[in-house]
């Protein structure tokens, strides 16, 4: 197995993100006891298939928390899940609340072969010893203190009756900043996915002007993709701003 230096010296030279990581129909059996792809509704990430069985495979001794969370910024890891894992595009992952188990086998097997609707597998591009470190790094922070979120199942570390927000005076709510149409990839995660010229876990934002120039249909075909999560996962961008986005796509 590669050291930890190694691991990252490799990982230097990849530029890849996560893309939104919705839960879905809860599982905790993973594609490892199967072959290499991943399902269907898996995402191999660079286009790099996980190999089988890797949960057989020798584990490092002492993962590194600290090579972990280097791991998980040059990975942008957090481009879905926020700094510190706490939750962003993304789920939370130190909230307590596990969609699909919160062991180290568990997180282990949702990083290397993927989730449904969202979670690419990831088992291919870093390997068994960059997935340790990823776990070492997740399950060495810390819970907040305010935690939004209940326990999908019985031992998890979020509390079942979060705190009550204190009571404020009602006051007029704040006008949403406007933001130009090339600031709303960022603004709802599309560049965890995706970037202008080049292939990441989705196509560049310039290959799909390419493939929709000319069809007059162009713009709400896609608008309607990303809106429904039709082959994409689902946005949260309001209509206004997923038009804009839609445009500025397709003037790349």
């Amino acid at each position: 197995m590669p050291n930890t230096r190694r691991v990252i010296a490799l990982l230097a030279a990849v530029s890849l993100a996560a893309t939104s990581c919705k839960p879905g129909d809860k599982s905790s059996a993973g594609p490892s006891a199967g072959g290499g792809s991943p399902s269907d509704d898996r995402i191999p990430a660079g286009g790099q298939l996980p190999a089988a069985n890797a949960l057989s495979a020798a584990r490092p001794s002492n993962p590194s928390p600290d090579a972990g969370g280097a791991l998980f910024g040059s990975m942008n890891c957090d481009g879905c899940h926020g700094g510190g894992a706490v939750g962003w595009v993304g789920p939370s992952l130190v909230d307590g609340r596990w969609r699909y188990g919160g062991t180290d086998e568990d997180i282990f097997t949702s990083i290397y072969y993927g989730r449904p609707k969202g979670m690419p597998a990831y088992g291919g591009v870093i390997g068994t010893d960059g997935v340790w470190m990823l776990v070492a790094y997740i399950k060495s922070q810390g819970v907040p203190n305010i935690v939004p979120t209940t326990n999908f199942e019985p031992g998890g570390n979020a509390s079942a009756n979060p705190p009550a927000a204190p009571a404020a005076a009602a006051a007029a709510p704040a006008a949403p900043a406007k933001v130009s149409p090339e600031e709303v990839p960022a603004k709802y995660g599309c560049t965890a996915c995706h970037a202008v010229d080049h292939k990441v876990v989705g196509p560049a934002f310039k290959d799909v002007a390419a493939k929709y120039k000319g069809q007059a249909d162009a713009e709400a075909k896609l608008v309607n993709k990303i809106s429904k999560g039709e082959g994409h996962p689902k946005t949260k961008a309001s209509p206004e701003d997923a038009k804009g986005l839609i445009k500025w796509v397709l003037s790349q």
